[in-house]
């Protein structure tokens, strides 16, 4: 039942619009994600001694974290102008309790890493049919510089997108077969995220590509395999980069021509108005320091939410949301830095599962990229929370499966080395 739910939210997320109840996007994933935060709290204390201490610290960290910001948001519903759209920041966090929990106590169950590379799978699935979506300009993916999809916003479809591609990147090179399928879906999201035009998706995607293959590299450095491998990985990055702009030019040529600007020093429209954005919040956050203006309040006509994570939670929730917010990003972050290092340093074929491995550091980089995103685009909306909080809880269950491979391996090295002595002394005799 947990995992038919987990699966259909995963299918849910990517067509907000399409699952709207009472004209609210995404209320069909919020109803499953209170179905699947249910079934899965309700089972988590059976099964929590099978998750590793730190991952379990580290679950309990960050739904506490986000238990006090749904508390906080639901508090401004008493002061605010619209109490509803209190709401907003209270979904964004349900998403946590739905996922974490979940995938926690499936990767803990006998096989459930089978499970998990199941519901990465989904996630992969579910890019490619938006991505090919978008390219053909189905339904209400009509593109003309900008590509909203399935969502409201062009910038949530770019998110979407570049959560996709480390997850698919990585799942390629750990495949034995089907690669070229697995190429030629890597290729449909990259065009999917230029058809989105969202600028700042497009770079964070890119980069985010890049910085996976670089960590898979050292990876391979580390243990001295595939050699050629990373020569060619050396020499490609430059013509994959080199063709990802050239797909831009060609395809989204305004977003091309900004970004150009942008990146030349020049002033583009976009960071002006995010500029008078950031100012605007800032100053109402000042005017309300403590308890800012209310969870998920617009500013005025101007802009939904502040286009920046830190700034929106200052103005809508004051010092304590912000506290709050920073919190949430500093535990994800020492936690990302960790499992990346571990993942790295780790020694020998013995040591982890490289699909494992390989997972750990393709979903690091989708965390990553969500949180690089939301510095200039969407803020942690309902509609793309699911995109930080579900990779995060696979990057925590793939933690959870390399610690039980290790263990396994160490016990097994340990019942080897009891064996050994009393072997010998068989022989002598």
């Amino acid at each position: 039942m947990l995992q038919i739910s987990l699966l259909l939210l995963i299918a849910s997320i990517w067509f907000p619009g399409a699952t709207r109840i009472a004209g609210t996007d995404g209320s069909f994933s919020f109803l499953l994600a209170l179905c699947c935060a249910t079934i899965s709290m309700a089972s988590y204390g059976d099964l929590a001694r099978r998750v590793h201490r730190t991952e379990a610290a580290v679950a309990a960290a960050l739904l506490s974290t986000a238990g006090l910001i749904i508390i906080l948001s639901l508090v401004s519903m008493l002061y605010t102008g619209n109490p509803m759209r209190t709401m907003r920041a209270v979904f964004a966090q349900v998403f946590g309790f739905a996922t974490i929990p979940a995938i926690a106590v499936i990767s803990a169950k006998p096989n459930g890493s089978v499970v998990v590379d199941r519901l990465v799978t989904a996630m992969i699935v579910m890019s490619v049919a938006t991505a090919c979506l978008v390219i053909v300009g189905l339904g209400g993916a009509k593109f003309a510089d900008r590509a909203a999809g399935y969502f409201k916003h062009a910038n949530q479809l770019g998110i979407a997108m570049s959560a996709g591609l480390p997850l698919l990147a990585a799942r390629l090179v750990i495949a034995r077969k089907h690669r070229l399928l697995l190429f030629g879906c890597l290729v449909a999201v990259l065009l999917g995220l230029v058809k989105s035009g969202s600028k700042t998706n497009f770079v964070v995607g890119v980069i985010g590509l890049g910085l996976f293959f670089a960590l898979y590299a050292i990876y391979l450095a580390v243990r001295r395999q595939r050699p050629l491998t990373i020569i060619a990985g050396a020499v490609a990055a430059p013509l994959v980069l080199q063709g990802a702009l050239f797909i831009l030019q060609s395809l989204n040529p305004r977003a091309y021509r900004l970004l150009t600007t942008q990146l030349s020093g020049g002033e583009a429209h976009s960071i002006i108005s995010r500029e008078r954005l950031w100012s605007i919040s800032i100053d109402l956050g000042l005017a309300h320091p403590f308890t800012g203006v209310g969870a998920g309040q617009p500013i005025g006509d101007i802009a939904p939410h502040s286009h920046n994570l830190f700034v929106e939670y200052f103005r809508t929730l004051g010092v304590p949301g912000v506290a709050l917010i920073a919190v949430l990003v500093l535990i994800v972050m020492i936690y990302l830095i960790g499992a990346v290092i571990a993942t790295l340093r780790g020694k020998g074929r013995s040591t982890y599962s490289t699909g494992a491995n390989v997972m750990v550091l393709g979903t690091s980089v989708c965390v990553w990229n969500y949180l690089l995103a939301n510095q200039m685009s969407d803020s942690f909306g309902p509609s793309t929370a699911p995109f930080f909080w579900i990779p995060l809880a696979l990057l925590i269950a793939y933690r959870n499966v390399q610690r039980s491979i290790q263990a396994g391996a160490e016990g097994s090295d340990r019942a080897f080395a009891g064996v050994m002595p009393h072997a010998v002394r068989t022989l002598r005799t």
